[in-house]
């Protein structure tokens, strides 16, 4: 009798181990879903429509974040659809997208910080102008846009926007400063001026957002800009964001300076 007490106690104790040693190093991640790839519809060069989808609930979602950084090319593509295109435009548009796309759509890859993914790579956040008053995009697409549909257009003879077409709201797209850190030259817009690629102008202290490109030979010069669109949430337990994995809006061919009326 001692002898089967003795089995069924260290079954017992087995079971135990075994459920505990099963579970161990298992996490349990809060999750937020990302804008799907299938949902934006890029055009040529100029234009994209990105469907938010409406299925983030709040909380854990706060907003969606989107990070962008300019290229200078010597190259006019006529479509920037397809990334077979971004070798030729500029070999670091190729190398961040290169670096980039594992995450789009990824089942696996979630959960990893975008803020340090993106920022790391020299890519800045968007920010939006409407009315005279500058916002980060952040505090623009908040859970009021989850179900819309975000049309970017950077068509030329105007500043490039964005548009929430179910209320029918423009806002113009403004670079960053980095909280302060760089001035923008020649302002913030998102408009081919000599001085957005100027070299000399190309450094930490003003175009912290532009990467030149080497061995141009075309003395003409084109800028394009890629953008990122990330849904951030807030874990509820450890109060520390949380990111969706990203999705490509478009790269987009920033338009030439314009006389305006």
């Amino acid at each position: 009798m001692r002898r089967v007490r003795c089995k069924v106690f260290y079954f017992i104790v087995a079971l135990l181990a075994a459920l505990v040693l099963g579970t161990c190093g298992l996490e349990d991640y809060t999750y937020i879903f990302p804008v799907p790839q299938a949902n934006i519809l890029a055009e040529t060069n100029y234009r994209s429509t990105v469907r938010i989808p409406s299925n983030n609930p709040s909380p854990p979602f706060n907003h969606f974040s989107i990070f962008y950084r300019i290229y200078v090319s010597d190259v006019q593509m006529p479509t920037t659809v397809s990334s077979t295109s971004y070798p030729q435009i500029n070999s670091a548009l190729s190398s961040d997208y290169n670096a980039i796309f594992p995450y789009i759509d990824s089942t696996t890859l979630v959960n990893t910080n975008m803020d340090s993914l993106f920022q790391g790579r020299g890519f800045k956040y968007l920010y939006l102008l409407r009315n005279g008053a500058v916002n980060a995009a952040d505090n623009i697409l908040t859970s009021s846009v989850l179900g819309t549909t975000l049309v970017f257009d950077f068509s030329s003879q105007t500043y490039p926007t964005v548009t929430n077409t179910s209320t029918n709201t423009v806002y113009t797209l403004y670079r960053s400063d980095g909280n302060g850190t760089f001035n923008p030259r020649p302002d913030y817009t998102f408009v081919n001026n000599d001085d957005l690629w100027n070299p000399d102008y190309i450094n930490s202290n003003f175009n912290a957002d532009v990467v030149n490109k080497s061995n141009m030979t075309n003395p003409e010069r084109y800028t394009y800009v890629a953008m990122y669109i990330v849904a951030v949430g807030v874990d509820e337990a450890s109060y520390s964001n949380i990111y969706s994995t990203p999705s490509l809006i478009h790269v987009f061919l920033l338009p030439d300076p314009w006389i305006g009326p």
